[in-house]
């Protein structure tokens, strides 16, 4: 019996599927994030007596809004890109860290507790406003505003400054810009020290942020406390303190700073950019030493303010970095007549690097 032979030409041919482009996938990642985003999410529309509560990672970067609202309180533990507010009335609302501007508007009787990049307000009244900022907050058509110093903090804090990309160094809470002064009056006043945020701002007492551990203390705040414009035009003798960029730099910052105000030294500001070369040399009187020690990266420095500070000043900086932190450079004032032409130094080279 003859036998038929067959061959399937294609039995020996695997057929592999072709990649999804990775554009194609990163499309659909996105439509997918899309769909996963709500929008009730990070709106917050016509609420009334309420209390809501956003937590770390639910935001994370977005632009969250809060407009229309009437006795609400408003917690967003977490960073976000931009932050709107309009037409609220009674309120009290918490954001963090805010990568770009916050704008309230049309809002009265409410208190309101941010840091931020900028900051503006128009057609407000009657706010009480705790800010972190790092440029010039402005007003504009409003009245009767009350400035504070942010002190606050809570786990996850530290991160969510770095994820917006502003530094807890850089405040000007009290250095405020009115669109529409009034002549011989004011549409704003700087609160003083003892008034914490939680004097107006309630403490958070849900169970569900109650692991935050959140509070305004000054000894642990993120953003230390700064007496700024509360100081600027009073007479006590000025030191310049400058920390080189240094893995603790921050934690030497923090720990000066707390020892000098035991020792009634008062930290008038902060500040921390990158400095270029030249403008070392003019800061630092031609000392060729701090060139190169500008271009490891940003510096800090401190303001502080009392009565002969500067001595004692010295003897603490130099007992702290002896004792603990003998790898880190830094500078400070030698004398009361060079601190002043120096700190004018330090802040106008800070705002020169705003514009460039």
């Amino acid at each position: 019996m003859a036998l038929s032979l067959t061959w399937d030409v294609y039995s020996h041919i695997s057929f592999v599927p072709r990649p999804v482009p990775t554009l194609l996938k990163l499309h659909v990642k996105e439509k997918e994030d899309r769909k996963a985003i709500r929008k009730e999410d990070f709106i917050l529309d016509k609420i009334k007596d309420e209390t809501i509560y956003r937590l770390p990672g639910s935001i994370n970067g977005q632009q969250f809004i809060v407009q229309n609202c009437d006795n609400c309180t408003v917690y967003v533990f977490d960073h976000t890109g931009q932050i709107q507010i309009d037409d609220c009335t009674n309120c009290r609302i918490f954001i963090g860290p805010v990568r770009g501007s916050i704008f309230i508007r049309d809002s009265t009787n409410c208190i309101l507790a941010t840091m931020c990049q900028q900051f503006r307000t128009r057609d407000c009244r009657d706010l009480y406003v705790y800010i972190t900022c790092a440029s010039q907050p402005i007003i504009e058509s409003s009245h009767n505003i009350k400035f504070g110093c942010l002190t606050f903090n809570y786990d996850k804090l530290s991160e969510q400054y770095k994820s917006a990309g502003i530094s807890p160094w850089n405040n000007t809470w009290g250095n405020i810009h009115d669109f529409t002064s009034i002549p011989d009056s004011s549409n704003f006043s700087l609160l003083n020290a003892n008034e914490h945020v939680f004097k107006h701002l309630p403490i958070p007492t849900d169970p569900s942020c109650s692991h935050l551990n959140v509070n305004d203390s000054m000894e642990t705040s993120v953003t230390p406390y700064t007496y700024g414009e509360l100081y600027r035009h009073r007479n006590e003798e000025r030191c310049l303190v400058v920390l080189f960029h240094h893995i603790n730099a921050e934690v030497c910052a923090r720990e000066l700073i707390a020892i000098a105000k035991q020792a009634d030294i008062v930290l008038v500001q902060t500040k921390s950019y990158s400095i270029n070369e030249m403008s070392a040399s003019r800061l630092f009187s031609g000392n060729a030493k701090y060139n190169s020690l500008v271009t490891k990266g940003p510096v800090i420095g401190l303001e502080f303010a009392g009565t002969n500070c500067v001595e004692p000043c010295q003897q603490l900086v130099k007992k702290l970095i002896q004792s603990k932190y003998q790898n880190l450079s830094y500078f400070i004032s030698e004398s009361a007549t060079d601190s002043r032409a120096q700190l004018d130094k330090f802040y106008n080279f800070a705002s020169m690097q705003m514009f460039t």
